[in-house]
């Protein structure tokens, strides 16, 4: 009796562990941190040699976007304040749009970051790997009609012209790259620079300006609200130092002397842009650069502004000089939405 006791207690014990596994990640920063190292060829933080690219970091592979998956559904079981849950939220509706279709995001030279893990044997064919995937990924998308536009276009391309003008870069791999390079330069990208231009784009778009702001507008509605502000603006002088690249965005930089607020996407160097720009003592001056932003923002991905209206746009909001348009037009290309942070000090 005692026996059968026993087993029927172990057979219990049993089946509770199978139906009530534990999260594989308990807590924000434990997910965080495992969202760092899967991206860890999209954020850089310093490779050495002896470092491995896994399987699961090539960027939007099958097994990266289950890894990413699975921390993200973690996430959501968890107790998290009202900014983590908005995040979660945002991070979790992006997984239904366009963006996994293209594996290279066009702001982050992937490829340099790779090679910098010299120090793995395997690396080599893991990049690969990637271009291979990258590519098949592409044209694949271009069935379903989503397509680079022409600055992640250009931007991919020099990516590529660097790495092959490059001693670093072994011969056998170069020839892959060369194969690539050769595939973007006959490769035609879509008209529109803005998401509108994306089957599903302009709902892509929406969830950012619903995120980024905090508040539910569709884009002709925060047209109204802008507009009643733009109006009164005087143009003021535009002096922040722009950057080299677009490796981190222009907002992630405009912010990086408030206090940090930890945050989850890698495309706001794991920053809660919105609350630290909601915390931010913002001037007037400030508040006309981040309007014309939010202008421009709005022109571009809704309105399909091209390129040279979006720097004309900004060029008569602000005094700046046309490379320095030039610079935040792609900003605003490559990161939709973000500027639409420093909405609450101006509406």
């Amino acid at each position: 009796m005692y026996k059968k006791l026993f087993l029927s207690s172990l057979l219990c014990l049993f089946l509770a562990a199978c139906s009530k596994q534990p999260q594989p990640y308990e807590s924000f920063e434990d997910a965080q941190v495992a969202l760092k190292a899967l991206n860890m060829a999209l954020v850089q933080t310093g490779a050495t040699k002896g470092n491995n690219i896994e399987k699961d970091q090539l960027v939007f592979s099958d097994a990266y976007l289950t890894k990413r998956h699975t921390i993200y559904q973690s996430l959501m079981g968890m107790e998290l304040n009202l900014n983590q849950i908005a995040q979660v939220n945002y991070l979790v509706i992006a997984e239904r749009f366009p963006e996994r279709y293209f594996n290279w995001p066009a702001q982050v030279n992937v490829l340099k970051n790779m090679l910098a893990f010299e120090g793995s044997k395997n690396t080599p064919d893991n990049v690969i790997t990637w271009l291979k995937l990258t590519q098949d990924t592409l044209d694949s998308a271009q069935q379903s009609n989503l397509k680079l536009n022409k600055v992640e276009l250009t931007l991919l391309q020099s990516y590529l012209l660097s790495a092959i003008a490059s001693n670093n870069v072994q011969p056998a791999l170069k020839s892959h790259i060369r194969a690539f390079s050769d595939y973007l330069a006959s490769y035609k990208p879509r008209g529109s620079v803005g998401l509108r231009g994306l089957p599903n784009g302009t709902q892509w778009y929406q969830s950012k300006l619903n995120y980024f702001s905090g508040e539910v507008h569709s884009p002709l509605e925060w047209v109204t609200l802008l507009n009643e502000k733009i109006k009164v603006l005087d143009r003021v002088e535009f002096d922040s130092k722009l950057p080299t690249s677009h490796q981190k965005s222009f907002l992630v930089q405009y912010l990086s002397d408030e206090k940090l607020i930890e945050g989850l996407d890698w495309q706001a160097n794991y920053q809660d842009l919105p609350a630290m720009a909601s915390a931010m003592d913002m001037s007037d001056k400030d508040k006309t650069l981040m309007l014309a932003m939010m202008e421009s923002d709005i022109g571009i991905h809704y309105h399909a502004w091209t390129l040279p209206q979006a720097k004309v746009n900004l060029i008569k909001r602000l005094q700046m000089s046309p490379e320095e348009a030039q610079y935040l037009v792609e900003d605003i290309i490559l990161y939709p939405g973000q500027s639409f942070s420093f909405i609450q000090h101006i509406i």
